[in-house]
């Protein structure tokens, strides 16, 4: 019980998270040492209504919240948490200054926290902002699939707390948060030896040297493949399962036993896609600088094309 008090997790809900774990059947990542496996940075509304309790950071839109407001949800976007100063911009603040900024709306770190986003028609904000609280420390953080559709049909309109028989369990206590972030002197140095698989997940038009988001150079580092974020999404607006990744990457030719440094613009949707990663078992960083930072430099190789 020690161990499960310093996470500020219940028994029933360490079992929905395991249960969810068990489904994608995937292992740990090199990012972190073999014994300590990642929760999943996202949820279904099935899992995430089990949880007995847990607090609403709304990253919706100012639009979409006025239209479908959520009780009792706190309102924080990502850009609440980033450096906008040139060429910083799209940089997580220091650690220190986030916790701080989260205190302040009320929430700590060992708490559940439930993100709540645009989903598809959104840029993978609920993404970035889980990113953002991982980063941080807030482990207990998760962004729910299929976004404000999802949550008020599943648990807005059904608020009884569904019962669940799966066995307790406990997990290792991690020590020391594990970091996803990586920055542009690391892929830089990566780049002759081909370090890294490196995944650009903005639309195919930026890939090719399109700048219609202020970026200072138009293209793609070296070696990156083109993988735009919404390639992940199926028909209904959910991500996609783990085969169905597994499957698409693979295309790629992106290979699981080796890292994988995501990019966009600003850091939110390669955020959004290395949490479907990790959530998948891949070694996955994300860097939050993305090409507003690394086109800044003009010291700094871009490639154009496909």
């Amino acid at each position: 019980m020690k161990i499960l008090r310093g996470y500020g997790i219940s028994l029933f809900s360490l079992s929905i998270l395991w249960a969810f774990w068990l489904q994608l059947s995937a292992g740990p990542t090199k990012a972190v040492p073999a014994a300590i496996k990642e929760t999943p940075w996202f949820l279904s509304a099935n899992a995430a209504h089990s949880f007995s309790k847990y607090s609403i950071l709304d990253t919706r839109s100012a639009t979409e919240r006025w239209k479908n407001k959520v009780a009792n949800s706190k309102v924080l976007s990502w850009e609440d948490l980033s450096r906008t100063d040139a060429p910083h911009k799209g940089e997580l603040l220091d650690l220190k200054l986030v916790r701080k900024k989260l205190n302040e709306l009320g929430i700590k770190q060992n708490e559940t926290i439930l993100v709540l986003g645009d989903g598809v028609s959104g840029w993978g904000e609920e993404g970035r902002l889980v990113w953002s609280l991982r980063e941080a420390g807030f482990l207990q953080s998760y962004w729910l699939d299929g976004g404000y559709a999802a949550f008020e049909k599943e648990i807005q309109k059904n608020p009884k707390i569904k019962e669940n028989k799966e066995t307790s369990f406990s997990i290792p206590e991690n020590k020391k948060n594990q970091s996803s972030a990586i920055q542009k002197e690391e892929i830089l140095k990566g780049l002759p030896s081909k370090q890294f698989q490196i995944l650009d997940t903005r639309e195919p038009r930026e890939f090719s040297g399109a700048t219609p988001y202020g970026e200072t150079r138009g293209g793609h580092i070296p070696g990156a493949k083109s993988a735009f974020y919404q390639n992940l999404f199926d028909g209904n607006g959910n991500i996609k399962s783990k085969a169905e990744v597994d499957q698409y990457l693979k295309q790629l030719g992106i290979q699981k036993e080796k890292p994988i440094v995501a990019y966009c613009t600003g850091g939110v949707r390669s955020a959004f896609v290395v949490g479907i990663l990790r959530t998948y078992g891949y070694n996955a960083y994300n860097y939050a600088g993305s090409m507003w930072e690394w086109s800044h430099d003009p010291k700094l190789p871009l490639e154009t094309g496909n």
